[in-house]
């Protein structure tokens, strides 16, 4: 017996063309998979989302490396259960806003979070550490003209100049979430940068559902946002003023940024260790006033940080 398609070539033609116009119009869902329980590095530049599952891990140092998502994404990087990431180094990018999710909504709310263009996300029994030299974005959801803003800015942000024609609750991507119990963020130092919306900047930080966050050092552009019981730890000579967090990390970088907390998420502050000398352990004795009075208080260093904040936020 003849095919369908071979007995009717007019139709045959019509089927192939129409093939490949879904396979062209038809999104990626493209991933880089480590799934075997074993240790990677990342070698190359990657242009696809990567996932770590069943214990694997990830490891982003030595020469500078980028993994970007595509646009629509979820995340750049998605570490599932007991996996692991260290970055020293490199950089990873948040997919950029999809015509398909311009909303910024995705089959994987978290609620009305919405996590799309996040450019890392931790979630249960897994760990994720930064140290200086590692850069991490959130995907952008706004437009200039015809033209997406990239997340890594390579169109000039101009508020002026944004149009309406996505909705208007489009947010810009998270740097970097945690979620569930277990999950673990380390923060040493590094860059980290909010995604960009029509609307709203994502957040530098997101926690939620009892993940926790511990950060020494670091720089941050967008808020820390704390829910649903997870819990962001600050460590440093550091001082809330309203809902704004100023002063300096444990590594001496300097912080001045919002501070969201809902549904019983937490930010926590820990200020300097001191020994029994009446020196910090690690090292912000310049700011503590001795015995012998040639110091400044925490105190006054604190108070300081606060007005400096507060100035640069009203003016």
């Amino acid at each position: 017996m003849v095919s369908s398609l071979s007995s009717h070539p007019k139709r045959s033609l019509t089927n192939l063309l129409l093939l490949s116009l879904l396979q062209l119009t038809t999104k990626s869902n493209a991933l880089v998979l480590y799934d075997d329980g074993s240790s990677h590095s990342v070698t190359d530049n990657i242009n696809d989302a990567v996932n770590l599952r069943s214990s694997s891990a990830l490891d982003f140092s030595g020469d500078h490396h980028t993994i970007r998502a595509p646009k629509g994404s979820e995340s750049a990087v998605r570490l599932y259960m007991s996996s692991t990431l260290n970055m020293t180094t490199g950089e990873i990018i948040g997919g950029d806003l999809d015509d398909d999710n311009s909303d910024g909504s995705s089959s994987s709310v978290e609620e009305k979070h919405s996590l799309v263009g996040a450019g890392v996300i931790v979630g249960s029994a897994s760990i994720a550490e930064f140290h200086k030299g590692a850069t991490v974005r959130g995907g952008s959801h706004v437009s200039v003209g015809d033209e997406l803003i990239a997340s890594d800015g390579r169109i000039p942000y101009v508020v002026e100049e944004v149009t309406t024609d996505l909705q208007s609750n489009s947010k810009g991507g998270d740097s970097l979430i945690g979620l569930y119990f277990g999950s673990s963020i380390i923060i040493h130092g590094g860059n980290f940068i909010a995604g960009r919306g029509s609307s709203s900047y994502g957040h530098s930080l997101h926690l939620a559902y009892e993940a926790q966050a511990n950060v020494y050092g670091g720089s941050f552009q967008g808020s820390f946002l704390a829910r649903d019981r997870g819990v962001i730890v600050v460590h440093g000579c550091l001082s809330r003023v309203g809902n704004r967090l100023v002063g300096h990390l444990e590594n001496g970088d300097s912080v001045d940024l919002e501070l969201v907390e809902q549904n019983g998420g937490k930010v926590v502050v820990e200020t300097p260790k001191f020994d029994e000398t009446g020196t910090t352990i690690w090292g912000c004795n310049r700011y503590h006033r001795t015995s012998s009075g040639g110091k400044i208080g925490v105190g006054t260093f604190v108070g300081t940080a606060s007005i400096i904040g507060l100035l640069s936020y009203y003016f």
